[in-house]
């Protein structure tokens, strides 16, 4: 019977002990099927399936589906019910909110592990914001999984992967009469283990069961290389939003973009989520999305150009994969627009925006379709369709004029007070609110190299300047004479003066300058007539004094001359005779 008694005893300690060790095991709960490789949430059915506290959901005319926080509330939660998907390693999450000043959303992630039988921690993309300081990723590690910028990874080496996903989204405002408001929230996951492939999910079906055999490219091309140069090489992934967007119809520059979607805890512009996020903003419906080729037609088919995120090299011995004709030499993360695609001799190519090239038409593309799957190894895909809300903007435009400062040479200041451009400016783009970007450009004398050869002409396809200095009383600087070296006198240039705020503010406004005319050089006139009594006696060339000729003045000098002879003499005389010789 000892044997017995050990026996239960080790389970009786077993079963007191479990329950104080830090390891849970949960049983699968059942969750809602979803087919293919994204989670969409958007309309009022879909939030109202999830738990809603201290926040509502409703719908409008320009919304199927929105959550809020409810009446008088400050913080407030939405969390989806629980969905079950194909097996995954890796999940992108994504979102389209309104944040006005003083609010932001936090969107967050928990995954069932199969191998481990339990739930992942709730772990956080960070919040998105329009106050640059607050808006920043949050990576997060625990011993299951961990978000590293953009990316929650199932961690582990023996193949662990995930089937059950719930999202959550945290709301909050600093005023309780100010609400962010959530539009959408979506998640995009894949599996790289062999035979464990997730089909993407198609927006779209096929014409007919067909796409076309070729679609033409008909999309902006903005060179992110002529940007303002302290960003310009750094800014594709807000470049390819901007490029996205206005090829939906928008009017805006990249710095707008890149300035709106910076993530101040990375410390860039490429956080995928965050630039998307920025194409809700102005009612779109954008999310990021794990895609390949057929995907990539589809939406090519249906008007949508995509963004990509690639890495390449230009030459065949680079450090990446080959990408024939590349407009970067080597890149190991760049975003590019895929614009449409066509077969050639057999050979299928993808039209591309390609802002790494050093001019706007410069990023006009083809890249072999064999190479760009290469190069698209991680398969990420910025998908923006049409406007859903007319109205939205992520813009406040202030109407502004420049004035010149009285007494001061090449200043300048704004007439109003929303924005405030001291010497702090540009230097706090990235750290403090309402600090940015400034530039100009001059009507009629702005055009781009190659500007026939562009699509369509924007805003963003002009020359800009970046000349602009600033003073610490709130005045900024630039010289319309040394920019206007080619000018004529008397001409008149239009300076467009541009300024783009990290909080979403936009002034442009014009001041026209007039070159000055050349100092004349008064023409000789000619002297008038001399009459007699007013001539001058004409003068001769200086000569030496002539001697003085008063009196008796040259006998005078005559006897002096003898007297000192005769002196000299008996001086002589006298020396010789003392001496002896």
């Amino acid at each position: 019977m000892k044997p017995v008694r050990r026996i239960a005893s080790l389970l009786l300690a077993l079963l007191l002990v479990l329950p104080l060790a830090n390891v849970s095991f949960a049983a699968k709960e059942k969750g809602e099927p979803v087919g293919g490789n994204l989670i969409k949430l958007g309309t009022l059915e879909d939030f109202e399936k999830g738990t809603l506290t201290n926040t509502t959901a409703s719908a409008s005319d320009v919304s199927d589906g929105a959550v809020r926080l409810a009446e008088g509330q400050t913080d407030g939660e939405y969390a989806s019910q629980i969905f079950e998907v194909e097996p995954f390693e890796y999940l992108v999450a994504s979102w389209n909110a309104e944040v006005p000043a003083g609010t932001y959303v936090e969107v967050k992630a928990r995954a069932y592990v199969d191998m481990k039988k339990t739930w992942t921690e709730w772990l956080s993309w960070g919040k998105w914001s329009r106050d640059v300081a607050e808006r920043g990723s949050a990576n997060t590690e625990t011993e299951l999984a961990g978000v590293d910028t953009d990316i929650f990874t199932v961690y582990g080496s023996d193949g662990e992967t995930a089937s059950l996903v719930q999202l959550k989204v945290v709301l909050h405002s600093d005023d309780p009469s100010v609400t962010p408001v959530l539009e959408q929230v979506a998640a995009t996951y894949k599996n790289t283990l062999e035979g464990q492939a997730i089909q993407p999910s198609l927006a779209y079906s096929l014409y007919d069961g067909q796409l076309p055999e070729k679609v033409e490219p008909n999309c902006p091309a903005i060179s992110q290389m002529v940007r303002e140069p302290s960003i310009a090489d750094v800014i594709c992934s807000a470049t390819t939003i901007c490029t996205l967007l206005n090829a939906h119809g928008e009017d805006l520059l990249p710095e707008q973009v890149a300035l709106l979607c910076y993530d101040s805890n990375y410390e860039g512009f490429g956080n995928w989520p965050f630039s998307v996020a920025v194409a809700g903003m102005f009612g779109y419906d954008a999310y990021v999305q794990y895609a390949d080729f057929d995907l990539l037609r589809n939406e090519l088919a249906n008007g949508n150009p995509v963004g990509l995120s690639v890495r390449y090299s230009s030459s065949q011995n680079g450090s990446y994969p080959y990408l024939e004709n590349g407009a970067a030499n080597n890149t190991a993360g760049h975003l590019i627009t895929i614009t449409g695609y066509e077969t050639i001799d057999g050979v299928e190519y993808f039209y591309s925006s390609d802002a790494a090239a050093g001019s706007d038409a410069g990023c006009l593309r083809r890249y072999r379709a064999d190479q760009l799957d290469a190069a698209w190894s991680g398969r990420i895909a910025y998908i923006v369709h049409g406007k859903q809300n007319p109205s939205a903007t992520a813009i406040e435009t202030i109407e502004a004029n420049l004035v010149p400062v009285a007494g001061e040479a090449d200043t300048y200041r704004l007439d109003t007070d929303a924005v405030e451009l001291n010497s702090r400016f540009r230097a706090n783009k990235l750290k403090s609110a309402g600090a940015g970007i400034a530039c100009l450009t001059i009507d009629g004398h702005d055009a781009v190299a190659d500007a026939e050869k562009l699509p369509v002409l924007l805003k963003a396809n002009r020359m800009f300047k970046y000349s602009v200095s600033y003073n610490p009383e709130g005045t900024l600087n630039f010289s319309p004479e040394r920019l206007m070296g080619a000018a004529e006198p008397g001409e008149t240039w239009t300076f467009r003066l541009y300024v783009m705020t990290n909080d979403g503010k936009y002034i442009e406004t014009s001041l026209d300058v007039t070159k000055p005319a050349a100092e004349e050089t008064p023409a000789p006139t000619e002297a008038p007539a001399a009459t007699p009594e007013a001539a001058p006696a004409a003068t001769e060339e200086p000569v030496a004094p002539a001697a003085a000729k008063d009196g008796n003045g040259g006998a005078t000098a005559a006897i002096i001359a003898v007297a000192v002879v005769l002196i000299g003499a008996a001086y002589l005389f006298f020396r010789r005779k003392k001496s002896g010789r």
